[in-house]
């Protein structure tokens, strides 16, 4: 009976050069194309970022933007890190490729074969790296980038999409159950964290790294938040973090890295920042100077706005005896108004299409009571009606103002959004009006 001989083809972990370092060594391409294709996608995010922010202003009431820009701004913040890592990498992984490709054809220094003088050379060799280790340490550089990026990426992507799920639950639950009893899985998670963060710093005093029974609650504890923090994917971002901590004596090289990625991806961020409606968030009074005319104002100079903030008009020099003005209209505007005018009663004895009719009349109706239009401070009375405004698709309403009783010269639109008696919000709309009379 003939033996049937096996044969393994399981690569021998003992050989120098096992199918993983085989890997390591060939990854470099991968990387490259990855890299490139990475700086051009996390590109794409900021559109994200402003997409957010511009929902967030439109959505949430004034009394929670601090909120929305927390998210939206360390959402910026963690994009910029992204590019700023894969751009590092890119060069990292080019002057890598530069050097492997110097080391084939010279192998090392040479003090014989020297352009210059021997005693240059030694003294200049002296301060230099060896080229073996610069070869290493920058493979080991731009290995560690890469989980470094998806890490911040996967932490980033739960957390914005967990507060945001929580603020969207908040603001739907908010008129039927109270906002304290609300608030409380937030409080109850901060305070986690808070005690969490205690904890991990006593426990890891020099004094106390021995205690067995702190250690044991501080794993505890640090488990819980992890699971409530990054939720199914806790155990792939710890998986990364303990590598770098358990690793942190050995190559503190590598850690001082991330500071690099941090501090230049908050320049970004900054830069970046300007570009977006995200300082609205924090800044609104700033938008409302009266002493000011913002761009933002006249259609003629608006042309790159993807989202309006504030009313528009035609232009700032105006010839027409008739005013155009659009108003932009926030979701978050329809608590006020069922303030101001309560809501629509339906009536049984009335078809759809009626109640649909009496429910836009009303609406207008509405807009009259707090929505305000002043031409050189006096009241002036105008008809609403309701728009979309064809480049921003943002809902508002329009109105046509009669100048044919001004004289030439700067005129001031103001209009002004009030509640309870108070301004919401007031814009001062300067512009020169020419007249044909």
């Amino acid at each position: 009976m003939s033996k049937t001989k096996t044969i393994d083809t399981t690569p021998s972990l003992k050989s120098p050069k096992n199918w993983l370092q085989r890997l390591k060594d060939e990854s470099w391409e991968a990387e490259l194309l990855v890299s490139t294709i990475s700086i051009f996608g996390t590109l794409q995010m900021f559109g994200l970022i402003d997409w957010a922010t511009n929902k967030f202003i439109n959505l949430l009431d004034p009394s929670q933007y601090l909120i929305g820009y927390m998210i939206v701004f360390f959402g910026l913040l963690a994009i910029s890190i992204l590019i700023s890592m894969f751009v590092i990498h890119f060069f990292l992984r080019a002057y890598w490729v530069g050097l492997v490709g110097l080391n084939s054809v010279f192998p090392d220094y040479s003090v014989e074969d020297s352009a210059y003088s021997k005693i240059y050379t030694e003294k200049i060799l002296a301060i230099l790296p060896k080229l073996k280790d610069s070869i290493q340490k920058v493979d080991e550089l731009c290995s560690v980038i890469f989980s470094v990026a998806f890490t911040f990426l996967l932490t980033y992507m739960y957390l914005g999409l967990f507060a945001s799920i929580y603020l969207l639950i908040f603001n739907l639950l908010s008129e039927y159950v109270n906002s304290y009893i609300l608030l409380i899985p937030g409080i109850l998670l901060l305070a986690t964290i808070f005690v969490q963060a205690i904890i991990s710093l006593i426990a890891n005093l020099k004094k106390n790294k021995e205690k067995e029974n702190l250690q044991i609650w501080n794993f505890r504890i640090v488990k819980l938040v992890s699971i409530i923090t990054y939720g199914p994917l806790y155990k792939s971002i710890l998986q990364v973090f303990m590598i770098f901590g358990s690793n942190f004596k050995k190559k503190k090289s590598l850690i001082s890295l991330l500071f690099i990625f941090i501090l230049s991806g908050m320049f970004v961020s900054v830069y970046q920042m300007t570009n977006t409606n995200i300082p609205y968030l924090i800044t609104q009074e700033s938008y409302f100077d009266v002493t000011k005319s913002y761009s933002s104002y006249y259609k003629s100079e608006n042309n790159d706005a993807n989202f309006l903030l504030s009313p528009e008009i035609e232009s700032d020099k105006v010839e027409s005896s008739v005013l155009k003005l659009f108003i932009p209209i926030f979701s978050h505007e329809k608590k006020i108004r069922q303030e101001i005018c309560g809501s629509y009663i339906e009536d049984p004895n009335k078809s759809g299409l009626e109640q649909r009719t009496e429910r836009r009349a009303q609406l207008l109706k509405c807009y009259q009571k707090y929505v305000l239009i002043y031409i050189n401070g006096t009241l002036t009375k105008v008809d609403f009606l309701r728009y979309e405004h064809p480049k921003t698709n943002q809902s508002g309403i329009i109105c046509y103002i009669d100048l044919s009783n001004l004289k030439s010269g700067l005129t001031k639109l103001e209009v002004k959004k009030k509640q309870d008696k108070k301004d919401i919000t007031a814009w001062t709309i300067p512009f020169y009006y020419i007249s044909k009379n």
